[in-house]
């Protein structure tokens, strides 16, 4: 069971119609989602740009057009990796699809999508042969969500029953691998980051504490989060800042120092090379757009 600190343990949609339908774009800061999972599936269409998406370690690129799915408790992040992203996150309760009679549908479908039996693929090819009408069904799930037309709960449930029938006609629903030492160690880095990104934190200090060398724990931590340690440490900690200048009044020096950054300068630097913006500017645009 993944770690309850990186449980994204909120409410999508309503507990009427647990089903919640996200825009993320780029414009006029850049995307950062941060590791974290949590008990509904998710599904992505980008529209726009390129985005970096991990999901338990393994690294995919997604590109205007792509189709992807994140399973269930399956720990992923998202960062943008081009200047101008538009992608649409779909999540939903796979309870919410279940039946109230166990039919045949329900054994050996929709039950074992719900036991983690079976996952989603993590990214849909584009050759198979369902992967135009998966896109237009997802299309139609974000159109019904935008406009919520009268019953739009129930075509978005027809639209998912569908999704998952095509998958399953074309054999792309997937036995579920069960939780690696690879996504475990990823899991263990995530918490201790979270745990201490606003203290000092050294590759000697963290491989020590994971049992690593410090040569062997800065090879791993780049061959499976793509970045390298210190990187991806200075982009938590702008995250993390980021969400206290949106949500609060303390100053950017302020944020700075709570977030592990000890130089202001380089704090601003860093800050506007990430997101595009100045604290200042960035805290100005999310204002604005409330």
């Amino acid at each position: 069971m993944p770690a309850d600190s990186l449980h994204e343990n909120r409410l999508h949609g309503s507990l009427a119609f647990p089903f919640q339908h996200y825009t993320m774009a780029t414009a006029p800061d850049r995307i950062f989602v941060p590791c974290h999972w949590h008990d509904e599936t998710e599904i992505i269409l980008m529209k726009q740009g390129q985005v970096e998406l991990l999901l338990d370690g393994s690294r995919h690129i997604l590109s205007a057009g792509d189709i992807a799915f994140v399973n269930s408790q399956q720990l992923h992040q998202y960062s943008s990796i081009s200047s101008a992203v538009l992608y649409y996150a779909y999540v939903f309760s796979l309870d919410a699809l279940r039946f109230l009679n166990d039919d045949i549908t329900m054994s050996s479908l929709i039950s074992p999508l719900c036991s983690h039996e079976l996952d989603f693929p993590a990214v849909l090819p584009r050759e198979c042969p369902c992967f135009r009408e998966v896109y237009s069904l997802i299309g139609k799930i974000i159109f019904s969500s935008e406009k919520k037309e009268e019953y739009y709960q129930l075509s978005t449930k027809a639209h998912l029953y569908e999704i998952i029938c095509l998958l399953a006609r074309n054999g792309l629903l997937r036995q579920h691998s069960s939780t690696n030492k690879q996504s475990d160690m990823c899991r263990r880095i995530l918490l201790y980051i979270q745990e201490h990104y606003s203290e000092r934190i050294s590759v000697a200090e963290i491989s020590k504490n994971l049992c690593m060398s410090p040569n062997y724990f800065s090879a791993w931590f780049r061959r499976n989060f793509n970045k390298t340690f210190t990187d991806f440490l200075v982009h938590y900690r702008i995250e993390k800042a980021g969400r206290l200048l949106a949500s609060s009044d303390i100053s950017v020096t302020q944020a700075a120092l709570q977030t592990g950054f000890e130089n202001i300068s380089y704090f601003i630097k860093k800050f506007k090379e990430i997101t595009g913006s100045t604290p200042a500017q960035f805290r100005k645009n999310q204002t604005s757009s409330i």
